[in-house]
């Protein structure tokens, strides 16, 4: 039977800034190294509708 292992890195930080795509890139390269591999991105929302993050499976 195989068996699956599951990760999800959660980020608070906007997609939006050049700095802060630079540590989310390189997070999922280090991941990847690792043997995860992204399948889904999230983003997380205020009752408002505002982004606030972003969740990678």
């Amino acid at each position: 039977m195989v068996s699956w292992e599951y990760k999800v890195f959660e980020t608070d930080k906007s997609f939006w800034g050049a700095k802060d795509k630079i540590d989310i890139d390189n997070t999922l390269d280090e991941l990847g190294r690792d043997g995860w591999e992204l399948i889904s991105v999230v983003p997380l929302s205020t009752t408002s509708g505002s982004t606030t993050g972003l969740q990678f499976f």
